[in-house]
């Protein structure tokens, strides 16, 4: 059986805030406050991943870009990583191509627009969600299909059928 016991050092200023959670939480202490937000925020992240929607080619698009990306174990409010990343990425594809290299909105058929401004919709936490799901995706061998994407607790959605024109 693996060992479950966990044990860290806090700054002062946070083990205070878990003391006053505990209190106004009536938890019996700061240690299993700290272990209840733990858990509460294995949860927000879950909730925010079953809240985002994407397509099949813009979860394949963003894992693209966050390929061989480190996560930082933090969140910068001011900075969605996921969000920086891929606008980094159309940026230099569109300024600076290699030779040969497309945009990526044309080699996944996306609109690059339309999922930077979707990305900027997602708050910080939601944003730390995907950027752990495509990291999860990467690390398991994942298919870049809707089921590969479901095992890591993301909802993508078949990409529709290019448009058909009607002959009249």
């Amino acid at each position: 059986m693996a060992d479950t016991r966990i044990q860290t050092r806090v700054e002062e200023d946070l083990a205070d805030w878990l003391t006053e959670r505990d209190l106004r939480m009536h938890t019996g202490s700061h240690h299993i406050q700290a272990k209840l937000e733990l858990g509460m925020w294995r949860r927000a992240l879950a909730a925010e991943l079953r809240r985002i929607r994407l397509t099949l080619n813009q979860a394949n698009l963003i894992a693209s870009v966050l390929s061989g990306t480190v996560m930082t174990p933090e969140i910068v409010g001011s900075a969605p990583a996921v969000l920086m990343e891929v606008g980094d990425a159309f940026h230099l594809t569109r300024e600076t191509p290699l030779p040969g290299e497309a945009p990526y909105g044309e080699t996944w058929s996306v609109d690059e627009d339309a999922l930077l401004h979707y990305l900027r919709t997602l708050g910080p936490t939601a944003d730390h969600a995907l950027f752990d799901a495509v990291s999860r995706w990467w690390k398991a061998g994942e298919p870049g299909t809707v089921e590969g994407w479901a095992n890591v607790g993301l909802t993508v959605v078949p990409d529709a059928p290019a448009a058909e024109h009607d002959e009249a």
